[in-house]
Protein backbone atom coordinates (compact mmCIF):
# COMPACT_ATOMS: atom_id res chain seq x y z
CA UNK A 1 0.00 0.00 0.00
CA UNK A 2 1.16 3.69 -0.89
CA UNK A 3 1.47 5.42 1.79
CA UNK A 4 2.32 9.57 0.95
CA UNK A 5 6.13 11.36 2.41
CA UNK A 6 6.30 13.91 4.35
CA UNK A 7 7.72 15.64 1.13
CA UNK A 8 4.45 14.62 -0.65
CA UNK A 9 2.32 15.95 1.76
CA UNK A 10 4.60 19.31 2.07
CA UNK A 11 3.96 19.73 -1.05
CA UNK A 12 0.25 19.05 -1.47
CA UNK A 13 -0.23 21.57 1.81
CA UNK A 14 1.89 23.87 -0.17
CA UNK A 15 -0.09 23.52 -3.13
CA UNK A 16 -3.30 23.79 -1.37
CA UNK A 17 -2.19 26.89 0.53
CA UNK A 18 -1.54 28.50 -2.88
CA UNK A 19 -4.65 27.60 -4.17
CA UNK A 20 -6.38 28.91 -1.50
CA UNK A 21 -4.43 32.52 -1.80
CA UNK A 22 -5.76 32.58 -5.56
CA UNK A 23 -8.84 32.04 -4.83
CA UNK A 24 -9.37 34.18 -1.69
CA UNK A 25 -6.97 36.31 -0.76
CA UNK A 26 -5.61 37.19 -4.53
CA UNK A 27 -8.94 39.00 -5.77
CA UNK A 28 -9.35 41.01 -2.58
CA UNK A 29 -6.07 42.56 -2.72
CA UNK A 30 -6.37 43.16 -6.53
CA UNK A 31 -9.07 45.10 -5.93
CA UNK A 32 -8.34 46.95 -2.65
CA UNK A 33 -4.68 47.71 -5.61
CA UNK A 34 -7.27 48.97 -8.09
CA UNK A 35 -8.84 51.15 -5.75
CA UNK A 36 -5.95 52.56 -4.15
CA UNK A 37 -4.62 53.77 -7.55
CA UNK A 38 -7.94 55.25 -8.99
CA UNK A 39 -9.15 57.33 -5.70
CA UNK A 40 -5.49 58.29 -4.85
CA UNK A 41 -5.00 62.21 -4.09
CA UNK A 42 -8.95 61.87 -3.97
CA UNK A 43 -10.57 64.88 -1.81
CA UNK A 44 -13.19 62.69 0.45
CA UNK A 45 -14.97 65.47 1.86
CA UNK A 46 -15.94 66.45 -1.86
CA UNK A 47 -16.76 63.28 -2.82
CA UNK A 48 -19.09 62.81 0.10
CA UNK A 49 -21.10 65.93 -0.87
CA UNK A 50 -21.19 64.82 -4.72
CA UNK A 51 -22.28 61.38 -3.39
CA UNK A 52 -24.75 62.99 -0.30
CA UNK A 53 -26.09 65.27 -3.31
CA UNK A 54 -27.38 62.21 -5.30
CA UNK A 55 -31.05 61.47 -6.13
CA UNK A 56 -31.11 58.52 -3.67
CA UNK A 57 -34.90 57.75 -4.80
CA UNK A 58 -33.82 57.33 -8.26
CA UNK A 59 -30.50 55.30 -7.04
CA UNK A 60 -33.30 53.43 -4.51
CA UNK A 61 -35.65 53.16 -7.71
CA UNK A 62 -32.81 51.24 -9.96
CA UNK A 63 -32.15 47.98 -8.05
CA UNK A 64 -35.68 46.72 -9.04
CA UNK A 65 -34.32 46.21 -12.11
CA UNK A 66 -31.73 44.67 -10.68
CA UNK A 67 -33.39 42.44 -8.74
CA UNK A 68 -35.82 41.45 -11.79
CA UNK A 69 -32.76 39.90 -13.66
CA UNK A 70 -31.85 38.05 -11.44
CA UNK A 71 -35.23 36.59 -11.18
CA UNK A 72 -35.35 36.71 -14.69
CA UNK A 73 -31.88 34.06 -14.26
CA UNK A 74 -33.62 31.71 -12.08
CA UNK A 75 -36.40 31.66 -14.56
CA UNK A 76 -33.93 31.04 -17.39
CA UNK A 77 -31.87 28.35 -15.10
CA UNK A 78 -35.34 26.26 -15.05
CA UNK A 79 -35.32 26.20 -18.93
CA UNK A 80 -31.86 24.20 -19.06
CA UNK A 81 -32.53 22.01 -16.18
CA UNK A 82 -35.94 20.54 -17.30
CA UNK A 83 -34.09 18.72 -20.81
CA UNK A 84 -32.64 16.88 -18.13
CA UNK A 85 -35.47 14.84 -17.23
CA UNK A 86 -35.96 17.17 -13.24
CA UNK A 87 -38.73 19.66 -12.49
CA UNK A 88 -37.05 21.90 -9.68
CA UNK A 89 -39.15 24.50 -7.93
CA UNK A 90 -38.61 27.44 -9.70
CA UNK A 91 -38.65 29.77 -6.43
CA UNK A 92 -35.63 27.12 -5.01
CA UNK A 93 -33.86 28.32 -8.15
CA UNK A 94 -34.75 32.01 -7.91
CA UNK A 95 -33.31 31.86 -3.96
CA UNK A 96 -30.58 29.98 -5.60
CA UNK A 97 -29.20 32.70 -7.89
CA UNK A 98 -29.79 35.66 -5.45
CA UNK A 99 -27.64 34.09 -2.62
CA UNK A 100 -25.12 33.11 -5.80
CA UNK A 101 -24.05 36.61 -5.99
CA UNK A 102 -23.78 37.21 -1.94
CA UNK A 103 -21.53 34.11 -1.62
CA UNK A 104 -19.43 35.63 -4.87
CA UNK A 105 -18.84 38.88 -2.44
CA UNK A 106 -16.91 36.68 -0.10
CA UNK A 107 -15.51 33.98 -2.34
CA UNK A 108 -14.75 35.58 -6.21
CA UNK A 109 -16.94 32.35 -8.40
CA UNK A 110 -17.64 30.60 -5.54
CA UNK A 111 -21.34 31.33 -5.58
CA UNK A 112 -21.82 29.64 -8.81
CA UNK A 113 -20.44 26.18 -7.56
CA UNK A 114 -22.67 26.74 -4.20
CA UNK A 115 -26.03 27.20 -5.99
CA UNK A 116 -25.22 24.00 -8.27
CA UNK A 117 -24.58 22.02 -4.69
CA UNK A 118 -27.46 23.56 -2.46
CA UNK A 119 -30.05 22.84 -5.53
CA UNK A 120 -28.19 19.56 -6.07
CA UNK A 121 -28.83 18.74 -2.34
CA UNK A 122 -32.37 20.10 -2.22
CA UNK A 123 -33.98 18.61 -5.38
CA UNK A 124 -32.03 15.53 -5.95
CA UNK A 125 -30.57 16.43 -9.03
CA UNK A 126 -26.26 14.99 -9.75
CA UNK A 127 -24.55 18.02 -9.02
CA UNK A 128 -22.18 17.44 -12.24
CA UNK A 129 -25.31 18.10 -14.37
CA UNK A 130 -26.45 21.14 -12.86
CA UNK A 131 -22.46 22.21 -13.88
CA UNK A 132 -23.14 21.68 -17.32
CA UNK A 133 -25.95 24.01 -17.22
CA UNK A 134 -24.09 26.46 -15.49
CA UNK A 135 -21.63 26.34 -18.11
CA UNK A 136 -24.82 26.95 -20.70
CA UNK A 137 -25.95 29.87 -18.27
CA UNK A 138 -22.26 31.67 -18.55
CA UNK A 139 -21.48 30.71 -22.23
CA UNK A 140 -24.69 33.00 -23.24
CA UNK A 141 -23.76 35.42 -20.81
CA UNK A 142 -20.52 35.82 -22.59
CA UNK A 143 -22.26 35.63 -25.86
CA UNK A 144 -24.53 38.71 -24.76
CA UNK A 145 -21.47 40.44 -23.55
CA UNK A 146 -19.48 40.43 -26.80
CA UNK A 147 -22.97 41.58 -28.21
CA UNK A 148 -23.50 44.51 -26.44
CA UNK A 149 -19.71 45.68 -26.64
CA UNK A 150 -20.11 45.30 -30.47
CA UNK A 151 -23.26 47.58 -29.94
CA UNK A 152 -21.75 49.67 -27.93
CA UNK A 153 -18.56 50.08 -30.88
CA UNK A 154 -21.20 50.86 -33.49
CA UNK A 155 -23.15 53.21 -31.37
CA UNK A 156 -20.36 55.43 -30.68
CA UNK A 157 -17.81 54.54 -33.13
CA UNK A 158 -18.74 57.53 -35.33
CA UNK A 159 -18.90 59.52 -32.49
CA UNK A 160 -15.62 58.99 -31.10
CA UNK A 161 -13.94 59.09 -34.84
CA UNK A 162 -14.99 62.87 -35.26
CA UNK A 163 -14.86 64.08 -32.00
CA UNK A 164 -11.33 62.34 -30.61
CA UNK A 165 -9.96 65.26 -29.67
CA UNK A 166 -12.79 65.81 -26.98
CA UNK A 167 -12.73 62.29 -25.62
CA UNK A 168 -10.02 61.72 -22.90
CA UNK A 169 -9.67 58.29 -25.05
CA UNK A 170 -5.75 55.91 -25.68
CA UNK A 171 -5.03 57.23 -29.44
CA UNK A 172 -5.05 53.85 -30.43
CA UNK A 173 -8.78 53.29 -29.77
CA UNK A 174 -9.62 56.14 -32.45
CA UNK A 175 -7.07 54.40 -34.73
CA UNK A 176 -8.63 52.26 -37.68
CA UNK A 177 -4.88 50.22 -37.73
CA UNK A 178 -5.64 49.05 -34.44
CA UNK A 179 -9.18 47.48 -35.40
CA UNK A 180 -7.07 45.80 -38.39
CA UNK A 181 -4.43 44.61 -35.78
CA UNK A 182 -7.34 42.85 -33.85
CA UNK A 183 -9.04 41.41 -37.28
CA UNK A 184 -5.39 40.12 -38.62
CA UNK A 185 -4.68 38.11 -35.15
CA UNK A 186 -8.51 36.86 -35.46
CA UNK A 187 -7.28 35.83 -38.80
CA UNK A 188 -3.97 33.99 -37.44
CA UNK A 189 -5.68 32.46 -34.29
CA UNK A 190 -8.09 31.09 -36.62
CA UNK A 191 -5.20 29.41 -39.44
CA UNK A 192 -3.48 28.18 -36.50
CA UNK A 193 -6.64 26.48 -34.68
CA UNK A 194 -7.17 24.81 -38.75
CA UNK A 195 -3.85 24.08 -39.77
CA UNK A 196 -2.07 23.14 -36.39
CA UNK A 197 -4.33 20.44 -34.79
CA UNK A 198 -1.88 18.34 -33.71
CA UNK A 199 -0.75 20.92 -31.32
CA UNK A 200 -0.83 20.81 -27.45
CA UNK A 201 -2.38 24.16 -26.75
CA UNK A 202 -4.46 24.19 -29.98
CA UNK A 203 -6.20 20.28 -29.37
CA UNK A 204 -7.10 22.25 -26.00
CA UNK A 205 -8.76 25.35 -27.68
CA UNK A 206 -10.75 22.97 -30.28
CA UNK A 207 -12.04 21.10 -27.48
CA UNK A 208 -13.08 24.42 -25.89
CA UNK A 209 -14.71 25.73 -28.73
CA UNK A 210 -16.08 21.87 -29.57
CA UNK A 211 -17.36 22.02 -26.25
CA UNK A 212 -19.18 25.65 -26.74
CA UNK A 213 -20.68 24.61 -30.28
CA UNK A 214 -22.24 21.24 -28.67
CA UNK A 215 -23.91 23.60 -25.78
CA UNK A 216 -25.37 25.27 -28.21
CA UNK A 217 -26.90 22.73 -30.17
CA UNK A 218 -28.51 21.35 -26.58
CA UNK A 219 -30.23 25.05 -26.40
CA UNK A 220 -31.21 24.86 -30.09
CA UNK A 221 -32.65 21.40 -29.47
CA UNK A 222 -34.74 22.88 -26.92
CA UNK A 223 -38.16 23.04 -26.92
CA UNK A 224 -38.43 26.27 -25.25
CA UNK A 225 -35.64 27.85 -26.74
CA UNK A 226 -37.49 30.93 -27.77
CA UNK A 227 -38.75 31.23 -24.10
CA UNK A 228 -35.09 30.83 -23.44
CA UNK A 229 -33.98 33.40 -25.82
CA UNK A 230 -36.23 36.04 -24.59
CA UNK A 231 -35.19 35.35 -20.85
CA UNK A 232 -31.43 35.72 -21.84
CA UNK A 233 -33.10 39.50 -23.20
CA UNK A 234 -34.84 40.12 -20.98
CA UNK A 235 -31.71 39.61 -17.92
CA UNK A 236 -29.28 41.73 -19.97
CA UNK A 237 -32.04 44.58 -20.73
CA UNK A 238 -32.84 44.48 -16.87
CA UNK A 239 -28.94 44.49 -16.02
CA UNK A 240 -28.68 47.55 -18.53
CA UNK A 241 -31.38 49.45 -17.25
CA UNK A 242 -30.12 48.65 -13.42
CA UNK A 243 -27.07 50.82 -14.67
CA UNK A 244 -28.32 53.22 -16.78
CA UNK A 245 -31.44 54.84 -14.86
CA UNK A 246 -28.21 55.24 -12.28
CA UNK A 247 -27.09 57.95 -14.71
CA UNK A 248 -30.38 60.75 -13.56
CA UNK A 249 -28.95 60.43 -10.10
CA UNK A 250 -26.58 62.41 -10.79
CA UNK A 251 -26.35 66.50 -12.50
CA UNK A 252 -23.57 65.66 -14.23
CA UNK A 253 -24.19 62.24 -15.45
CA UNK A 254 -28.21 62.78 -16.16
CA UNK A 255 -27.51 64.68 -19.87
CA UNK A 256 -24.59 61.46 -20.37
CA UNK A 257 -26.74 59.87 -23.65
CA UNK A 258 -28.03 56.43 -24.69
CA UNK A 259 -24.84 55.45 -26.72
CA UNK A 260 -22.25 56.73 -23.63
CA UNK A 261 -24.56 55.04 -21.10
CA UNK A 262 -24.65 51.82 -23.61
CA UNK A 263 -21.23 52.11 -23.82
CA UNK A 264 -20.08 52.60 -19.89
CA UNK A 265 -22.50 49.45 -19.33
CA UNK A 266 -20.17 47.78 -21.76
CA UNK A 267 -16.94 48.00 -20.23
CA UNK A 268 -18.44 47.68 -16.70
CA UNK A 269 -19.72 44.26 -17.75
CA UNK A 270 -16.23 43.75 -19.05
CA UNK A 271 -14.84 43.81 -15.88
CA UNK A 272 -16.80 41.71 -13.65
CA UNK A 273 -15.28 39.07 -16.06
CA UNK A 274 -12.29 39.88 -13.50
CA UNK A 275 -11.98 37.94 -10.41
CA UNK A 276 -12.82 40.30 -7.55
CA UNK A 277 -15.20 40.41 -4.69
CA UNK A 278 -18.35 41.46 -6.56
CA UNK A 279 -16.61 43.22 -8.99
CA UNK A 280 -14.46 45.36 -5.91
CA UNK A 281 -12.23 47.62 -7.87
CA UNK A 282 -12.00 46.70 -11.69
CA UNK A 283 -16.08 47.52 -11.63
CA UNK A 284 -15.03 51.26 -10.64
CA UNK A 285 -12.03 51.62 -12.55
CA UNK A 286 -14.07 50.88 -16.01
CA UNK A 287 -16.96 53.43 -14.63
CA UNK A 288 -14.52 56.11 -14.15
CA UNK A 289 -12.82 55.19 -17.05
CA UNK A 290 -16.09 55.41 -19.16
CA UNK A 291 -17.39 58.56 -17.54
CA UNK A 292 -14.14 60.26 -18.04
CA UNK A 293 -14.20 59.21 -21.63
CA UNK A 294 -17.49 61.60 -22.01
CA UNK A 295 -15.99 64.70 -20.41
CA UNK A 296 -16.91 63.89 -16.78
CA UNK A 297 -14.03 64.88 -14.54
CA UNK A 298 -12.26 62.54 -12.85
CA UNK A 299 -13.72 63.73 -9.21
CA UNK A 300 -17.42 63.64 -10.39
CA UNK A 301 -17.05 59.80 -12.02
CA UNK A 302 -15.49 58.47 -9.14
CA UNK A 303 -18.50 59.91 -7.02
CA UNK A 304 -20.87 57.94 -8.98
CA UNK A 305 -18.62 54.92 -9.12
CA UNK A 306 -18.42 55.01 -5.29
CA UNK A 307 -22.16 55.93 -4.90
CA UNK A 308 -23.94 53.02 -6.92
CA UNK A 309 -21.91 50.46 -6.38
CA UNK A 310 -22.30 51.04 -2.35
CA UNK A 311 -25.62 51.43 -3.34
CA UNK A 312 -25.80 47.86 -5.71
CA UNK A 313 -23.20 46.28 -3.10
CA UNK A 314 -25.99 46.26 0.04
CA UNK A 315 -28.80 45.52 -2.34
CA UNK A 316 -27.21 42.13 -3.61
CA UNK A 317 -26.13 41.54 -0.66
CA UNK A 318 -29.01 42.19 1.49
CA UNK A 319 -31.51 40.09 -1.70
CA UNK A 320 -28.93 37.28 -1.18
CA UNK A 321 -29.20 36.91 2.44
CA UNK A 322 -33.02 36.82 1.73
CA UNK A 323 -32.26 33.89 -1.07
CA UNK A 324 -30.08 31.64 0.95
CA UNK A 325 -32.49 32.10 4.12
CA UNK A 326 -35.51 31.91 2.04
CA UNK A 327 -33.66 28.39 0.34
CA UNK A 328 -32.92 27.05 3.99
CA UNK A 329 -36.67 27.34 5.08
CA UNK A 330 -38.48 26.30 1.61
CA UNK A 331 -39.53 22.91 1.46
CA UNK A 332 -38.11 20.38 -1.18
CA UNK A 333 -39.44 19.82 -4.58
CA UNK A 334 -41.01 16.08 -3.09
CA UNK A 335 -42.45 17.27 -0.07
CA UNK A 336 -43.83 20.58 -1.66
CA UNK A 337 -45.80 17.91 -3.98
CA UNK A 338 -46.79 15.42 -1.04
CA UNK A 339 -48.43 18.43 0.60
CA UNK A 340 -50.27 19.61 -2.55
CA UNK A 341 -51.66 16.09 -3.19
CA UNK A 342 -53.15 16.18 0.38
Amino acid sequence: MFLPTKKGKLRAKTKSIIKNFIKIVFPLVLGIVILYFLYAGTDFNDLWSKVRDANWTILIFSLIFGLLGNIIRGLRWELLIKPLGYTPLKKNLIYAVLGNYAVNFALPRAGEVWRCGVVSKKEKIPFTRLIGTLIIDRLFDTIMVLLIVVLAFFFNVALFYKNKEMFNLPAFLTSPLFYAGCLLMLALAVIVIIFFKKNTIVKKIRTFFISIWKDMKIVWKMKEKKRFILYTLGIWFSYFLYFYVTLFAFEFTANIGFAAGLFIFAISSVSMGIPSNGGLGPWQAAVVFGLSAFMVSMDEARAFATAVFACQTVWIVACGLFGIAAFSFNKKNGEQNTQDAC
